[in-house]
């Protein structure tokens, strides 16, 4: 990605840099065939090639186009009605206004308002040269009119090189975007484990295979809300999901379920290891402290219930779902197995 936009920068940066030098060749050959308002309006514009070329640098590529732009079209409008038609500086109308199209700027409006100033332009130039007469052609016309016509082609060139880059840019985006969309759809925002939409879909993926399930609530999570506050249930949430990322196997998964409730999946287990591995979770979230106060602490207890191993993913949830349950009408924090 970083390499795909310091291209484009590279790219807006040689444009410009391109339309500078242009500028100074043809401020200088004004002034040496005795055009000196042309030759001076072309020097402004050396100036604000400059200010473009830092706001690049400042990645203001907005100012940067919105400032070169404007002193092209007008440049050219002035040396078209100055010169006539002859001189081939409308092409290079024609060349600019292409440049609206490549979304450059964070607001269309301004593509829009851009596209419009550089057609009501080429009216008002087309309508001033029926009634302004320009000097004649001279020895140059042609010259002047093969260099912006070789000019209008390369910059052709450059901007569809341009145009690409964007649309690589914008497609990098719009799949960046739809992941982060994903990942949010699938992720629990308070604990960062999956949730129960993205665990359904990877039991999905994982047909056939033998697994066991652990699922758990914390003992009177109602009653720690109520007396201490829903921000220290939320810090109760967050300590016991990061017990079990710390603790559980490399291939098992975990997921908050709804509300207190965890569900671990082990996939790669034996059933007996996994009762053990559950058990010495249970003893570390017996002794986890969560701080209520700068000098005081609670602790919390977790009631497990754990299915037997199978292939059928909903009728293992459902086993362990009645054996936490049955945990829960019975002492709390404690393992239930049958």
């Amino acid at each position: 990605m970083n390499l795909i936009k310091d291209n484009l920068t590279f790219n807006f940066k040689f444009i410009i840099t391109l339309f500078l030098v242009v500028t100074l060749i043809y401020s200088i050959v004004f002034y040496l065939i005795g055009m000196s308002e042309l030759s001076v309006i072309s020097f402004l514009g050396i100036f604000i090639y400059f200010i473009s070329l830092k706001a690049i640098d400042d990645n203001n590529y907005d100012r940067a186009f919105f400032l070169a732009h404007l002193h092209i079209v007008i440049s050219s409008m002035l040396a078209t009605i100055i010169l006539g038609w002859d001189y081939g500086f409308y092409l290079i109308i024609i060349a600019i206004a292409s440049t609206t199209y490549l979304n450059i700027f964070r607001k269309r409006i301004i593509n829009y308002l851009l596209a419009g100033f550089d057609f009501i332009g080429f009216i008002v130039v087309y309508m001033i040269s029926n009634v302004y007469f320009p000097k004649e052609p001279g020895d140059f016309s042609q010259i002047f009119y093969l260099s912006n016509l070789t000019f209008l082609l390369f910059l052709f060139m450059i901007i569809f090189k341009i145009y690409n880059t964007v649309n690589q840019i914008n497609i990098k985006e719009l799949h960046k975007h739809k992941n982060e969309l994903r990942t949010a759809s699938q992720t629990d925002h308070l604990t960062g484990l999956i949730n129960k939409r993205a665990l359904h879909s990877i039991l999905t993926k994982k047909n056939n295979k033998t697994i066991t399930i652990a699922m758990c609530d914390i003992d009177n999570f109602k009653s720690i809300n109520d007396k201490f506050g829903h921000n220290i249930g939320d810090e109760v949430l967050k300590t016991l999901a990061q017990i079990f990322t710390d603790n559980a196997n490399r291939s098992d998964i975990v997921c908050r379920w709804g509300g207190e409730e965890f569900v671990i999946v082990a996939t790669n287990t034996s059933r007996a290891n996994f009762i053990t591995q559950i058990q010495n979770i249970r003893f570390i979230i017996n002794k986890a402290p969560v701080k209520v106060s700068t000098d005081r602490s609670i602790h919390f207890t977790v009631t497990f219930g754990i299915s037997d191993s199978g292939t059928d993913p909903d009728k293992l949830t459902d086993q362990a779902d009645k054996r936490l349950y049955k945990g829960k009408r019975s002492v709390k924090n404690c393992i239930i197995t049958k």
